[in-house]
């Protein structure tokens, strides 16, 4: 097709059997799209308007980093979709309903597909096309709201835990700090970067998650990485700097030892590095120390010449932090508070009875938590 743009989906061995009228593998490279990520029965146009709306190029990279688009630009992409629609799209579709499983996808990203799909001319789908790159970008960060990065990939996370705010109950205070924190990221305003730290199963990961379920219609999308993966902070966020998203990164029970080195790693990644901030990503850590380093007896006394230097420097990590937030674990009355707000939305009224079962539920599981407290209502809804 010559094409001057798209032209690696030229290479595809789908769009290269849709030319050559070669049905049979045609057919088994559609029944396999459709199956795992089709989201309309007009599979072939689909799969070709997909294959479209996640390919990298000069104009996908312009549009997804907010740039200008020049009129020359625009010219040369609406001549390669005049002959992709032409070679492609005009041809007879293949009606295929797949078994109707859920693919994982992004809400929004599933929209935009169905929408590129049923363009009814080569302009309507450039400009559907350029509007999907602005809005979602393109690829696998287009696809999900949620991902793991390992220290060497990113990988999308499908069907994200739908936690919201209103699940975890009690901890105004902090709640409203990190809506205000995450809302004025999201408005390109300064915020900073934030340690949710104290008690175990108090609310720090759910808050986390209730966060990215609040603004993830407005561009917020959050990547959860392991500790060993501290030190490729800086190449995540070259790789994450040109999506039109803002991105959390996520660090999740974190706890240093003296000898590890990441920490390092992580204090020059939340200030101090030579690496202009991209904008577009922000470091949320939680942990139940508020000193993310682990400090004996023996450190604290020491065979350096200059004990307080190292003590300092141990300390400081968290101070890299501009909001440490504290999570208490929850008095008697709160964690009854919990357990009775959990019954009552399932329709059981909270007895004398009720607090004597769940009293005795966290002296056996591990003491009074949110996190128990919402074991103990759920397991009592189970057993009505």
């Amino acid at each position: 097709m010559d094409l001057f743009i798209f032209n690696d989906i030229e290479n595809d061995t789908t769009v290269r059997a849709i030319v050559e009228k070669d049905n049979l593998p045609l057919l088994r490279a559609i029944v396999r799209f459709a199956e795992t990520e089709g989201v309309t029965d007009d599979s072939i146009r689909e799969y070709v308007c997909s294959l479209l709306a996640n390919d990298e190029n000069i104009l996908s990279d312009l549009a997804k980093s907010g740039k200008n688009i020049g009129e020359n630009l625009r010219q040369f992409a609406k001549l390669d979709i005049d002959m992709i629609y032409k070679k492609l799209l005009s041809k007879a579709a293949v009606k295929y309903v797949a078994s109707d499983n859920d693919t994982g996808f992004y809400a929004g990203y599933i929209n935009s597909i169905r929408s590129i799909t049923s363009a009814k001319n080569s302009e309507e789908l450039l400009s559907s096309l350029i509007m999907h790159y602005r809005t979602l970008g393109c690829g696998l960060l287009a696809k999900y709201i949620a991902f793991r990065f390992d220290g060497e990939e990113i990988i999308g996370i499908p069907d994200t835990d739908p936690t919201t705010f209103d699940d975890i109950v009690g901890m105004e205070h902090q709640k409203k700090v990190i809506i205000e924190n995450t809302r004025a990221f999201i408005d390109g305003k300064f915020a900073n970067n934030m340690l949710l730290f104290g008690d175990r199963g108090t609310g720090k990961s759910s808050s986390v998650k209730a966060i990215l379920n609040m603004f993830a219609e407005e561009g917020l999308r959050v990547v959860e990485l392991p500790k060993s993966a501290i030190t490729k902070i800086p190449e995540l966020t070259k790789q994450l700097a040109a999506s039109p998203h803002k991105y959390i990164l996520f660090l999740d029970d974190l706890t240093f030892e003296r000898h590890d080195t990441e920490y390092r790693a992580l204090k020059i990644a939340m200030e101090g590095q030579i690496q202009a901030d991209s904008g577009n990503t922000i470091i949320y850590a939680t942990s139940n120390r508020r000193h993310l380093i682990r400090e004996t007896w023996a450190d604290r006394q020491g065979d350096e010449v200059n004990v307080n230097d190292t003590k300092q420097e141990m300390l400081s990590l968290a101070e890299r932090f501009g909001i440490s937030l504290f999570f208490p674990a929850p008095d008697p009355k709160e964690y009854y508070e919990i357990v009775r707000v959990i019954l009552e939305r399932n329709g059981i009224e909270m007895t004398e009875e009720i607090k004597k079962e769940a009293n005795r539920w966290q002296m056996r599981y591990g003491g009074k938590s949110g996190r128990s407290a919402k074991q103990f209502a759920l397991d009592y809804i189970n057993r009505q």
